[in-house]
């Protein structure tokens, strides 16, 4: 109960009064980079698969870019295990995405435009991590589409006013998620 009512103190006193042009009560909530990592972690870990096997990516943090660009670090784990082929790999590295933050109101999904492959380095550079990251940029260029989509973590910061959010912005202090109470 304590913990339900310091939750609802946090959210009403991060409310800011915005302007909207149709019916109803219009707030901001500010999202900062160390609560945006805790939110994005409710979708970790990831596995995806990619020609050279699968990735396996856990450790987001949500990083505050210039030019209106976030950007998601991870920790990954490259892996590719055919036993009867000969091929068991397994090599570390970390990744950075980036792109601009939007929101899809009929989905109720938040947006990643102009999404980039910033960085992805391997702990230990080999021959077999150089083919690696060689197949991960050419998989990321021919299957990532624009805008990149996912669907709102249920971490509980979010689940009070999920269903209100008009808009996500970024002013590259804060993503601001833009909510309206009709």
């Amino acid at each position: 109960m304590r913990a339900s009512a310091l939750t609802l103190l946090i959210i009403f006193t991060t409310l800011v009064p915005v302007p909207k042009s149709s019916s109803g009560i219009g707030t901001t909530v500010p999202i900062s980079a160390e609560l945006g990592t805790s939110i994005a972690a409710e979708l970790f870990p990831v596995t995806i698969k990619f020609s050279k096997g699968n990735l396996f990516l856990t450790e987001p943090a949500l990083v505050f870019l210039g030019n209106g660009r976030i950007g998601i670090q991870v920790r990954f784990q490259a892996y590719d295990h055919r036993p009867t082929e000969g091929v068991a790999i397994s090599e570390t590295g970390r990744a950075r995405i980036s792109g601009k933050p939007g929101f899809d109101r009929g989905a109720r999904q938040i947006l990643l435009h102009d999404p980039s492959l910033d960085t992805a380095e391997f702990d230990h550079s080999s021959e077999v991590t150089e083919q690696l990251l060689t197949a991960l940029q050419a998989d990321w260029s021919a299957q990532v589409v624009n805008p990149i989509r996912s669907d709102l973590p249920p971490h509980p910061y979010l689940l009070p006013f999920q269903k209100n959010i008009e808009d996500v912005s970024y002013d590259e202090k804060y993503i601001n998620l833009e909510l309206l109470y009709e």
